[in-house]
């Protein structure tokens, strides 16, 4: 658990200089490199994670990006069941003309 400082401001996982400010991304990267944490698949991860519960406007808000670009996650996630449904509704009607 992360100790609240004492004039009521958030606390930082990561604290800077001073401690009432974050470190910079590129300063936690190169810390987590340095004991070998994979930053950068552990980011996508979440992302991908993030992006196949809740939709991209959502994303988009909670991480504080471009609607277009969690959109891109979507489809890179392939997100939509469209073409499983389009797939599945295929088979139906191929086994039903089969009969």
């Amino acid at each position: 658990m992360l100790q609240q400082p004492h004039d009521g401001t958030p606390g930082f996982l990561f604290p800077g200089r001073p401690p009432s400010r974050p470190r910079r991304a590129e300063t936690v990267h190169s810390y987590m490199r340095k004991h070998g944490l994979p930053g950068v698949s552990a980011r996508n991860t979440a992302m991908m994670e993030a992006i196949t519960d809740l939709p991209p406007i959502v994303v988009s808000d909670l991480f504080g990006m471009h609607p277009h670009t969690a959109y891109a996650w979507a489809q890179y996630a392939q997100n939509s069941w469209a073409e499983y449904l389009e797939a599945v509704q295929a088979n139906k009607e191929a086994a039903q003309a089969a009969e």
